[in-house]
This record gives C-alpha cells, structure tokens and sequence, in this order.
C-alpha cells in the first residue's frame, strides 16, 4: 500500500479515486500504451510521436508534458530515494517511474566568464569579467575545448538509455552569455555606446555554441531547447530597434546552423519579439511564463504558426498553492490551449527545487485525467 499512499489520500475525496489514479498513472507512465477513458481502451503513441506531432502543431493522443530540467532534490523527493544525475543531465530516467514526462534533457550551455553564485536553482553573477577587448581575448582561452571527442562522451552515454521518450539538448547561442558575463547595465551602455563590442562578444561565444550544435546535429537528439532570456516580466530588455539590428540578425545566422526542430526559450514577456523569433525557422515558444504572457490571446494570435510550450506558473500555483489549485490550472490550460493540438504543457521554466512535491504529482494525475484528446 506504500506506492498508492504516496498519492496522498487527503487530496482525493474517496479511496476509488486513489486507486484510479494509480492505476492509470502507473500504466500510462511506464508504458504509455493504453487509454483508460470513458471505458475504451486504445493503441497510443509514444512519448516521442506525442511531443514530435504536437510541435509539428498536429494534434497528438494527449497533450505531452515536457520539462527542460527537473532539479534533483525535487527528482529524489518524488521517488523517494536518492538519485544523483551525471554532468549535463537535466532529467534523470528514473523520474518516468512516477511522472508521465515525455521526455528526457541534457545541457550543452556554455559557462558565463564570471564569478558565480550559486544558490539552489539561482545562479547570480557576484562579479561580471567580460568588460574590455583584452576580457574579450582571455575569454577565448578560458572557455573549454568543445572541439575534442570527450566533451560530447557524457550526452552519448545519456542517450544509449533513451528509449521512446523525445531526447531534449539544451543550449544557449550567445546572447545570455554576452550580457550575463558583462553585466546587464554594461551591457545596455554597451550596445548604445560602443556596439561592435557586443557584436565581437557574440561572434567569440557564437563560434563556441556552433562547434556544439555541429555536434549535436549529428547525435540521437529529437529537439533542440534554445534558452536565450531576452525579457523582463514588463517586456525585453532591449528596445526593437536594437533587438533587429544586432541581437536578430545574430541568433537568425546561429539557428540556420541547427538541424534539429527547435524551440525558444525566454523567461518574462518577449511577445513582442515573436516576429522575430518566428523567423528563425522555430518550432515551438516556451516557457510562456504567467501572469504577465496570457497563453490564451497568444494561442488566437499565434497558435497556428508555433507550438506553445509551457505556462503553469511557478510564483504560486506548483511552488505556493495547492494540490487542488494545480489541477484548476492545469485542466484550464490543456482544455483551452491543448484543444486542436500544437501545446505541449510545462512549468514556466522548469521543475525547481521549491515547486511542491505534492503539486507536481496533482499536475502529474490532471494531465493523465484531462489531457487526453481522444
């Protein structure tokens, strides 16, 4: 009876709903064969035909639960033991014993050229050193050599255990790293005052990313997971004119070099750079963080033009609320945003280490419940 009680009796009003859940959770999860709805069973697709048909905007047999990376106390606190993931691994296997993910993630980014502050899930930049021609000049010799074959040994290892699930590379092309490395407010002067600088800066961390998507192009990945921040809740960083004159033609000639489908990743509200975006040939728009990105005007304005990826809040809903509260949103987003296909659902960013554990499964059993297309 342990495996049923970690389902939490209390956020289920009868034993017969524990039961239920369990069941179609554990066969679902591990199997991802059948569909125990309305009494009909039927032939389904596999983590990887659901993700691929959702983001090719078809309409899959559920909507596919994809998360770039779970943080590993999360990951232990749901299976209840400890699992210590390998260097680059964003999603341990283990995590489709309990969860539905349809997926499994590495990490290619590049490190930033600073001091780092790592706090949990929060990386700070205590002390920026990208500032001058001659950082500019250091930074090439520091960045590790990602040109020899054991920079790449450890994601080959990862994806001989891939099995059915749509393998995810996560990578960054750049920008992030320019403005991370050189600090936000020099960064801004910077692009003002003195912009072939940041051109120079994204050409040097450009040609690094590059030797890893032209590795990557040819390894067993489905996706690549481009995450390149480029606004604040209020909106971007830069104004569009900037934007299209340095930052847009950059990431336009970094995408062409991506063979894989791809989808964009940016934390707070970049619609007003989806134009853009969209013409680097991307597949999928994610995270889609709330409140400040309404899912449901984005899904009328663009939702026949790019999968959307994401949008279950992190401030409140999987790291303050409840069980209930989470099954209220997620049901909401897979009816009205998953209807018609081109959705695949996801946390804002990712599976912190302080989204509830509880939280997690109740969005776990909601997608299994409600995400069925039929």
């Amino acid at each position: 009876m342990s495996e049923i009680d970690s389902v939490r009796l209390s956020n289920w009003s009868t034993c017969e709903d524990v039961i239920r859940s369990y069941i179609v959770r554990r066969i679902c999860a591990c199997y991802s064969l059948i569909n125990i709805s309305g009494g009909d069973v039927n032939q389904q697709m596999t983590p990887r035909e659901r993700v691929m048909t959702a983001l090719s905007l078809g309409r899959p047999d559920r909507v596919p639960w994809v998360e770039a990376y779970v943080h590993p106390t999360l990951a232990n606190q749901i299976l209840g033991r400890t699992v210590t993931p390998a260097p680059g691994v964003r999603v341990v296997y283990e995590l489709h014993e309990k969860l539905c993910l349809d997926n499994i993630s590495y990490d290619f980014h590049a490190p930033l050229y600073a001091e780092i502050d790592q706090r949990g899930d929060l990386m700070l930049v205590r002390a920026p050193w990208l500032k001058t021609w001659e950082d500019l000049d250091k930074l090439q010799k520091w960045l590790p050599d990602n040109s020899v074959d054991s920079f790449y040994e450890g994601a080959k290892e990862y994806l001989k255990h891939k099995g059915d699930y749509a393998a995810i590379c996560c990578l960054k092309i750049g920008v992030a790293n320019t403005y991370n490395s050189m600090g936000y407010e020099d960064f801004i002067y910077k692009l003002t005052d003195e912009p072939e600088f940041i051109v120079a800066c994204f050409e040097v961390w450009g040609e690094w990313c590059a030797r890893v998507i032209e590795r990557i192009n040819n390894m067993d990945f489905d996706i690549a997971f481009v995450a390149e921040d480029i606004a604040f809740q209020q909106g971007p960083m830069v104004v569009p004119a900037q934007y299209e004159k340095y930052i847009f033609l950059f990431c336009k000639k970094m995408f062409a070099k991506i063979a894989k489908p791809s989808i964009y990743h940016s934390d707070g509200n970049y619609t007003a750079l989806f134009d853009y975006i969209l013409q680097y040939g991307v597949k999928g728009l994610a995270n889609l963080e709330p409140p400040c990105t309404d899912i449901f005007k984005v899904k009328q304005t663009y939702g026949k033009k790019a999968c959307l990826v994401g949008n279950i809040d992190l401030h409140h809903t999987l790291t303050r609320g409840t069980p209930e509260e989470t099954i209220t949103e997620v049901k909401e987003k897979l009816e009205r945003v998953g209807e018609g296909g081109g959705y695949i659902i996801a946390s804002a960013n990712g599976l912190t280490s302080y989204c509830k554990p509880d939280n997690v499964m109740a969005m776990n059993d909601a997608i299994l419940k409600y995400g069925f297309l039929g």
